[in-house]
C-alpha cells in the first residue's frame, strides 16, 4: 500500500512530498515481505565506512549491522529503528532466535535463549544487587560480581559497565543524576513522601495504614454511568485486569490470527477454587460479571492461581478478566473490560484505575448448548 501511495506522490507531486518520497522502504525479498529485513532495520546499520569507531577503535564497513546502541553516532553515519532493540539482530544473526539452554549463573537467566532488551540484560538495574565495591549482596545467588583483577563484571550484562567505585566508577541507578534510588522525592502530585491509599472502590471502609482511605488528589469523573461503590454487598468481590500473551493490547493484530484465537477465543473470568465453590460455578461455565457501571458475559476459568485474601480479618475473594478492546466471539465481540472499570485517574499520569475495583460474578442461568462438530465435506 505504501508503494502505491509513493507512486501517486511521484506522479502528482502531492503536498509535502519529501517524507513520502525519501522514506526507506526496502523490506521485500523476491516480491514478498521480509520480516528479517525489518528486524535488521530496527537493530540498525552503519551507513558509511567507519575507519576507527570511537567506542572500540575498530573499523566497520558500510552496511554492517550495529553491534549495539553504544555504536550509534550523532553525525548521520549510523541508523537505528529503535535503540532498545539494537543488538537484537547483529552480524552473528538473529539473537531472538537463539535456543541454547546453558545457564552459567544458575539463576535462570539463560543468556543465550532468545534475547532481552537492552543489550540482552536479563535484570534491569542489576548493579543494585551489589555493594559499592561490587560484591554481591546475596552471596548465595550472585547476579553480578566485580572482578577487580580482570577489571570486568561477571554474571548478567551489567547495567552500566563501568567499575563500581573509584575515579571512573558510578553508582547503580544510572538514569538518576545522583546514581541512587529514592524512597521519596519532588515532582509527584501526591508526593513527596510515599503513602498507601486504597483504590476508590475497595472492600474495606478504612485504610489500615492511615486515616485517609483514598488519595486526596485523584481525578474522579462522576455522572451518568460513572458510579462508584465501596463495601456494597451487591458487589462483594475485588476485580482486577491483566493482559494475556495470546491477546495483546487492542487485539487489532492478535485477535485475527487463527492460532491465537484458538488459544484465547473470547472474554474469560478467572476465579479461585473457593469462590467457584461458593458460587456454584464450574470451569467452562458462562458467567455474568457486573459492576455498578455495566456487565459482560464471560467463560469461567477456575484456577488455583487465584487465592482468597484475608483483609482486616475478613475473607475477600478476587476475580480477574483480560484487559482488551473486544473479541471475535461472540459475533459482536463487544465484551470489553472497559464496560466495568471505574473512571478515576491517577494523580500523576491520569492512567485509569482498572487494576482494582468492586464487582460481582454469577453463573449464567441458561448455559449455551454444546454445538455438535460439523462433518467435513468434500470440495
Amino acid at each position: 500500500m505504501f508503494k502505491k501511495v509513493r507512486a501517486l506522490y511521484e506522479k502528482d507531486k502531492g503536498a509535502l512530498p519529501a517524507p513520502i518520497l525519501s522514506l526507506k522502504w526496502d523490506y521485500e525479498t523476491s516480491g514478498h515481505f521480509d520480516i528479517h529485513k525489518v528486524a535488521k532495520e530496527i537493530n540498525g546499520y552503519f551507513l558509511e565506512d567507519i575507519p576507527e569507531h570511537p567506542a572500540d577503535k575498530k573499523a566497520y564497513k558500510k552496511g554492517t549491522l550495529l553491534p549495539s546502541f553504544v555504536f550509534l553516532l550523532d553525525d548521520g553515519r549510523t541508523s537505528c529503528g529503535s535503540w532498545i532493540y539494537s543488538a537484537s539482530y547483529t552480524e552473528a544473526g538473529n539473537m531472538a532466535a537463539r535456543r541454547k539452554k546453558t545457564d552459567p549463573t544458575g539463576l535462570g537467566l539463560y543468556p543465550e535463549w532468545s534475547w532481552c532488551w537492552p543489550v540482552n540484560r536479563r535484570i534491569i538495574y542489576n548493579r543494585a544487587s551489589v555493594d559499592l565495591e561490587g560484591n554481591p549482596r546475596d552471596l548465595k545467588r550472585p547476579l553480578l560480581k566485580w572482578d577487580a583483577e580482570g577489571k570486568k563484571w561477571i554474571g548478567d550484562v551489567p547495567d552500566n559497565a563501568v567499575p563500581p567505585m573509584g575515579t571512573t566508577g558510578a553508582f547503580p541507578f544510572i538514569m538518576k543524576p545522583d546514581g541512587v534510588a529514592s524512597l521519596f522525592g519532588p515532582g509527584l502530585n501526591d508526593g513527596p513522601f510515599p503513602e498507601h491509599y486504597e483504590p476508590l472502590e475497595c472492600p474495606i471502609e478504612k485504610n489500615l495504614m492511615s486515616n485517609q482511605r483514598i488519595s486526596p488528589v485523584i481525578k474522579i469523573f462522576e455522572g451518568g454511568l460513572d458510579k462508584f461503590t465501596t463495601c456494597d454487598p451487591k458487589y462483594p468481590f475485588v476485580c482486577t485486569t491483566y493482559r494475556v500473551t495470546e491477546h495483546w493490547q487492542t487485539g487489532v493484530l492478535t485477535r485475527w490470527l487463527p492460532w491465537l484465537i484458538e488459544a484465547e477465543p473470547q472474554m474469560f473470568c478467572e476465579m479461585s477454587l473457593e469462590l467457584a465453590k461458593l458460587r456454584g460455578i464450574n470451569n467452562g461455565d458462562r458467567v455474568i460479571v457486573q459492576t455498578s457501571r455495566g456487565k459482560l458475559e464471560a467463560v469461567a476459568i477456575v484456577t488455583s492461581r487465584f487465592k482468597p485474601f484475608n483483609i482486616a480479618g475478613q475473607t475477600v475473594h478476587q476475580i480477574g478478566i483480560p484487559w482488551h478492546f473486544g473479541w471475535l466471539h461472540p459475533k459482536d465481540g463487544g465484551e470489553s473490560a472497559n464496560l466495568l472499570t471505574p473512571t478515576v485517574g491517577d494523580p500523576n499520569t491520569m492512567i485509569p484505575e482498572s487494576k482494582a475495583f468492586m464487582a460481582n460474578v454469577s453463573k449464567l442461568t441458561k448455559q449455551p448448548s454444546a454445538q455438535p462438530a460439523k462433518k467435513a465435506t468434500k470440495s
